[in-house]
């Protein structure tokens, strides 16, 4: 080979000789640049009172003024990177053929706020209304006018049945100084299935007001600094009964059921089985006199409600008072009432402070001594259970009995073994009657 063949070899092979460095790897195209909403320069765009026709609202055309009490009858949708005003004291009311949609993106957030220096109530959704936000932050609403502040809510959501509906879809919405609650759920309204990252902060009452029926749909978010960072349940029984079977998350604040004394939260349907999960980690805080019914009505008939409750021994589910100091006796504690479903399990869970005396007491062998009825922690009303179905558990501070076993049976089956007991007023667990409804002449009270 000659010498310049040799050399145009060398210089194709991309040598580059002896201390040079080598070739430069060939360049990349750089990431674009992250998009940036625009500025709001110009005087917006004026709504009025009444949205009968589908309207689209746009960055350029921001802000989008609402100093109305406004219905919405029809499709709205808000670009990203809009944004809206509502007037001091005014309601959006998005009702039958309305909606409200927001197409919020990472970085081009669609931005509700206030336009005076005072709240605007809410944007609430029913008769058939639905809300959807995308990437959205709202701030300054919540005015509760002359409703009660804790059962009220900058987003308000109904549905039209007394069945949960997917009323509300959440996708990396935040919700910050509300006056009020954050959402407030009730009457059949709740969030959609694929709902996700809710955060909500700076509320003066709670993130989250709900009927017990809507508790599975709250979705996956941040409910803490809120004045206070729990989820309210109402606890007013009736139509907010659970009756149809949900899980209630562990969303990282305690539940606190009844927003005055004397709460129930029920379990059970007309029809068929309704079954409430309970993740590990959740507390539920009941308020005075309040009490956890799975299935309320008594007699020996199937219970059509259960209860899973499986914690773990770090994440153990915990069932306690609401009060500022909790005492014996705060509240009633459990009830389970028919004859208990075989599905129903408690495991590494905690009762305290429960065993408020009833006016009934139960059906349980009573001492001769004994003043008050049976009550306890935890109460079997009704039916013999198939199985001993609370293990790993604890019951702290009951003014009463531990476990009042008011049911018949010649067995008797116990729930001592594997379970502790500290601090019970009563007995452990209460005396069984017999089959034909006999107690013994000494009444055991472990």
């Amino acid at each position: 080979m000659n010498r310049l063949a040799l050399l145009v070899l060398m210089v194709g092979c991309g040598d580059d000789g002896p201390g040079q460095l080598p070739d430069a790897a060939p360049a990349t195209d750089a990431p674009p640049d992250a998009f940036v909403c625009p500025m709001v320069t110009g005087a917006g765009t004026m709504h009025g009172s009444s949205i009968t026709a589908a309207e689209t609202w746009t960055a350029a055309t921001s802000p989008h003024i609402l100093p109305f009490d406004t219905t919405v009858s029809a499709a709205v949708t808000i670009e990203k990177c809009a944004t809206v005003q509502i007037g001091a004291g005014k309601q959006i009311s998005v009702g039958a053929g309305g909606s409200i949609t927001t197409q919020g993106e990472p970085g081009a957030l669609v931005k509700i706020d206030k336009k005076d220096a005072a709240e605007w109530v809410n944007i609430r959704a029913s008769a058939g209304g639905t809300l959807s936000f995308s990437h959205t932050t709202i701030s300054g609403g919540g005015d509760p006018l002359n409703g009660l502040a804790a059962i009220s809510g900058a987003i308000e959501i109904a549905g039209t049945t007394p069945a949960t509906q997917p009323v509300l879809h959440a996708d990396h919405l935040t919700i910050t100084s509300s006056k009020s609650s954050g959402i407030n759920l009730h009457d059949g309204g709740g969030f959609d299935a694929s709902s996700t990252d809710v955060t909500i902060s700076g509320a003066m009452q709670y993130p989250i007001t709900t009927f017990a029926r809507a508790l599975g749909t709250i979705p996956s978010g941040t409910y803490t600094g809120n004045t206070k960072s729990e989820i309210l349940v109402r606890g007013t029984g009736g139509p907010e009964a659970i009756a149809e079977s949900l899980t209630i998350h562990d969303r990282g604040v305690p539940y606190h059921i009844g927003y005055q004394a004397n709460a129930v939260l029920d379990v059970g349907t007309v029809t068929g089985l309704a079954t409430v999960t309970i993740e590990p980690g959740v507390t539920m805080r009941f308020e005075a006199g309040a009490e956890f019914r799975i299935e309320a009505a008594g007699g020996v008939l199937p219970a059509r409600g259960a209860l899973i409750a499986v914690g773990t021994a770090a994440k153990k589910i915990t069932f306690t008072s609401a009060a500022a100091a909790p005492a014996a006796g705060d509240w009633y504690g459990l009830r389970f009432g028919g004859t208990v479903n075989a599905t129903t399990k408690l495991d590494y869970v905690r009762v305290e402070f429960a065993g408020k005396t009833s006016s009934s007491g139960s059906d349980s062998c009573v001492k001769p001594t004994q003043s008050t009825p049976n009550d306890a922690a935890i109460r079997i009303v009704s039916g013999e259970p198939a199985n001993v179905f609370l293990t790993n558990s604890e019951i702290v501070s009951s003014a009463q009995h531990g476990i009042d076993r008011g049911f018949r049976s010649d067995t008797k089956p116990s729930f001592l073994p594997t379970n502790t007991f500290t601090n019970i007023g009563g007995c452990k667990e209460s005396l069984p009657r017999d089959l034909n409804g006999a107690c013994p002449g000494t009444i055991p009270c472990p």
